[in-house]
């Protein structure tokens, strides 16, 4: 029994849920918030979430975990077969996951949990927002999935962050930046077919909705 530490408000955490899905392995949620605790921190040495427990065997960074998924279970590959190919893959999953999730993060903050955002702020992110939004746009290879032919970390790392991205800065900016992609409607409609995907929406969705019905209360 693989156990995953975190919380589904975690674009990262949910990266691994989908992949441990998609895997089709038995595995238990430990909700779990980043921590300079030290029983955290002797699962994970950053104190971030998400991290696992492999029979004993704990093992952190979102990336990293996917690795050993793949390496694990073979037969379910999320990454696809040619070397040029699972590059491809792992150049889009590095770019939202470096460069797209954290130019998001002070909208998302602002919006879930009353995080400080200035007129600054707001500019300096939709700068990096769009940016990085266009970056994956040089990069994508619809075949229907974002690398390609094949359904790969590219597309479990989209699935985390660009409904992030539409619905926070529609709210903020009063626009979708992710229309800086093209076909990208197409392609959310495609990813939400996906059980493993359609199931981490609407998990992460409920937390959001108690996040919120908390802090109105």
């Amino acid at each position: 029994m693989i156990k995953l530490y975190g919380v589904p408000l975690s674009a990262y955490y949910n990266k691994v849920k989908i992949a441990l899905l998609e895997k089709g392995v038995n595995f238990q949620e430990i909700p779990t918030r980043p921590s300079q605790d030290q029983a955290v921190l002797e699962h994970s040495p950053m104190g971030k979430i998400p991290y696992v427990d492999i029979n004993g065997h704990a093992l952190s960074e979102s990336s990293v975990i996917l690795e050993w998924l793949e390496d694990a279970y073979p037969t379910a590959a999320l990454l696809p077969p040619t070397p040029n190919g699972r590059a491809s893959a792992r150049e889009l999953m590095s770019i939202m996951d470096l460069y797209l999730m954290p130019a998001v993060g002070p909208l998302y903050r602002h919006l879930l949990f009353g995080a400080a955002l200035d007129e600054a702020g707001k500019a300096t992110a939709k700068a990096a927002i769009e940016r990085s939004l266009l970056a994956v746009s040089r990069l994508v290879q619809y075949g229907p999935w974002l690398a390609g032919e094949y359904f790969s970390f590219a597309d479990i790392s989209a699935a985390c962050v660009l409904p992030l991205v539409a619905s926070s800065t529609r709210d903020v900016y009063g626009e979708d930046l992710t229309s800086i992609i093209p076909g990208i409607e197409d392609y959310l409609l495609l990813l939400g077919k996906r059980a493993s995907v359609a199931r981490m929406w609407q998990d992460s969705a409920a937390a959001r909705a108690a996040v919120l019905e908390a802090a109105a209360q």
